[in-house]
């Protein structure tokens, strides 16, 4: 079907409105309810193609102004259009409430919508693409929301509407909380970033913290803290809105390559600054934020590339983003996120909202395992007592994080692939057939480290002594590489292998818990495992044994920053652990004592699973095993030191 409902705003004064076209009869009163008329149009009624010749999609409608005066005049805008009936936007914003409503006129009648729908339309209809003749979509208005078959159909086409829409405007809400300084605070950062002065702002910023005016910090985490960002549905209609993508808030408006820009680029060399401001005028202010997103916003600006054919598939990390976003349904889980997958792995989902979501958890996982050829889900996987299987991912669990949040760069069971069958038990569940490598079996375990102190702890978060004194790491010095590598997962923040000159973690005298609660993110990351785990024995050796140095090395913030930033990262959800045989690693905080780490081939990470009767295992989650997660399983294979032999996962 090629229909498309599409709304238009009649502007607020009727002395500016457009003449001779569909505002010439009425406009709605400034003061009164915002008017719009809803029709159908097709996307088959295309302009002659010599209309259009020259005219780059993507480039031509990155020409919008969606400027804040809406006195410009109408020439200033693109005259071509892709439609007879001429083009449209599509419109990205939060529901809201639904106890909260306001009245518009909907083709002359009274319709009741969401208050946060009514205050986007209200500043919409002055702004001059849509004064200029831009039509709208809106699901909340272009969808039946009553029709169930309609609903699952449209879930479908998000695609194309989000993608083929002119530009896609993100509604983050009225102006409060200093949104406007908050906004403005972008626009500062991203211009020292094109003009390459973000190194330079930065340290001005580590002497005169209030430079660019006290409080804008807390106002820029605030506006990054809007729930609208969680909300699941935004993550595909950003992502195909692509880099054209607007940012209004109240009548403010930024491109998303300035947010990104701010955000992503500036914070490539400050992040500590940013962190520790934003830290500091929060807790001034006796508030609490979430930061300031930035990994969802560099995960949605990357997927701009992959949906131009620029880069590769990045499923995962739009899975964990996914995993830690809100919907009001949980199959969106799933749902939310087919606008951006292939076509080999939508093709095996059927939406079906009145499906078990355990089936459609099921449905999914298998759906990708068998078009990708491959068991990387499985490292998206967290113990769980549902009734489903344990290799099957539970997206509801919004507290699971990867060893690397990014496109997955660890290659344990490089070259080697996945074999793999289904069978169904006798209670209707699908377990999972697998060739896999016994690694070793955990003995010691840290304190599980939660990235926000919880009340209380249960015991089993409490250390297990390791029962061994082994140095499998050869020497002194292969151990404590081993120690300092594992800290960061032998990654930098940006995926790399971790440079040698990380080592000097091993100088550093982690903060008191006082002094750390006070620090910014990273340090107060490294502070906190080591102060936990200060008496877990790795080879005999206790924790904090490892740790002699002084505090100088935090002197330099650049030398800190990164290793820092990913030991925060590395760290959330996870235990130290040591294992039969010496090995030192991280698992899942649910890990206990004589679980099993092994090898699936297809996945890339290392995992720990529970046996659960003969052959069988039950997935606890991913693992990292310093001196198994790059690719060195096919020489311990040809020593013998590992075999392979086929496991069930139930």
């Amino acid at each position: 079907m090629d229909e498309i409902r599409l709304l238009s705003i009649l502007p607020s004064s009727c002395d500016d409105r457009p003449t001779g076209g569909q505002f010439e009869k009425q406009a709605s009163d400034p003061q009164g309810l915002v008017e719009c008329q809803l029709h159908h149009h097709s996307f088959q009624e295309l302009r002659p193609l010599e209309s259009l010749i020259d005219q780059p999609p993507r480039v031509k409608q990155s020409a919008l102004k969606w400027i804040r005066d809406h006195a410009s005049s109408a020439d200033e805008q693109p005259t071509t259009r892709r439609y007879l009936w001429g083009d449209y936007v599509a419109l990205s914003y939060e529901w809201g409430d639904p106890r909260e409503t306001r009245e518009i006129l909907l083709n002359g009648d009274r319709i009741k919508v969401r208050k946060n729908l009514e205050s986007a339309l209200r500043v919409l209809r002055d702004k001059q693409p849509v004064r200029a003749g831009y039509k709208l979509w809106i699901d909340a208005l272009s969808i039946n929301q009553r029709d169930q078959h309609e609903r699952d159909w449209e879930v479908k086409r998000m695609h194309r509407i989000y993608k083929g829409a002119s530009s896609v405007i993100v509604w983050l809400g009225p102006e409060a909380d200093r949104s406007c300084a908050a906004m403005n605070l972008v626009r500062i950062l991203s211009q020292a970033c094109q003009t390459g002065e973000d190194r330079t702002l930065g340290d001005s910023l580590r002497q005169h913290p209030d430079l660019l005016g006290k409080g804008s910090w807390r106002a820029l985490s605030q506006l990054l803290s809007r729930t609208y960002w969680n909300r699941l549905w935004i993550l595909q209609e950003v992502a195909l809105g692509g880099h054209q993508t607007v940012i209004l808030c109240g009548q403010e408006a930024i491109s998303w390559e300035e947010l990104f820009s701010a955000v992503y680029t500036f914070g490539t060399h400050n992040i500590d600054v940013m962190f520790s401001l934003i830290d500091r005028e929060t807790r001034e202010a006796g508030i609490s934020t979430s930061g300031l997103n930035r990994n969802r916003i560099i995960h949605l600006n990357d997927e701009h590339y992959v949906q131009e054919g620029e880069a590769e598939e990045q499923i995962m990390c739009l899975l964990d983003l996914g995993r830690k976003s809100l919907s009001t349904d949980p199959r969106d889980k799933v749902y939310g996120l087919l606008g951006m997958m292939k076509e080999s792995v939508v093709s095996r989902i059927k939406v079906d909202y009145n499906a078990d979501l355990s089936e459609v958890f099921t449905e999914f996982a298998r759906a990708f395992i068998v078009a990708d050829n491959s068991l990387e889900i499985l490292e998206q996987c967290t113990w769980h007592n549902k009734d489903m299987p344990s290799w099957v991912p539970d997206w509801t669990d919004m507290d699971h994080y990867r060893l690397f949040s990014g496109r997955s760069n660890y290659y344990a069971t490089k070259p080697m692939s996945a074999h793999f069958r289904f069978l169904a038990n006798q209670h209707g569940l699908l377990s999972l057939h697998t060739k896999a490598l016994k690694v070793d079996e955990i003995d010691g375990l840290g304190y599980s480290y939660y990235e926000r102190q919880p009340s209380s702890t249960s015991p089993a978060d409490g250390l297990t002594q390791s029962a061994g004194d082994v140095n499998v790491y050869s020497s002194e010095t292969g151990l404590r590489e081993a120690v300092w590598r594992k800290l960061v997962g032998n990654r930098t923040p940006t995926g790399k292998h971790v440079p040698d000159d990380y080592r000097f973690l091993l100088d550093c005298v982690p903060e008191t818990e006082d002094s750390a609660e006070k620090s910014w993110r990273g340090l107060r990351a490294f502070s906190r495992l080591v102060n936990q785990n200060a008496d877990l024995h790795i080879a005999g050796r206790k924790l904090r044994s490892f740790f002699p140095g002084d505090r100088a090395a935090f002197n330099n913030p650049r030398l800190g920053r990164d290793p820092m930033e990913r030991i925060f990262r590395f760290s959330r959800t996870r235990r130290l652990i040591t294992t039969s045989r010496g090995f030192f690693g991280t698992a899942p905080h649910a890990s206990q004592r004589a679980d099993c780490i092994f090898l699936v081939p297809g996945c890339n990470v290392s995992l720990v699973l529970r046996p659960w009767g003969r052959q069988q295992y039950k997935l606890v989650g991913g693992c990292y095993v310093h001196g198994f997660m790059e690719g060195e399983a096919v020489d311990r294979m040809s020593s013998g030191e590992l075999v392979t032999e086929e496991i069930v996962l139930v």
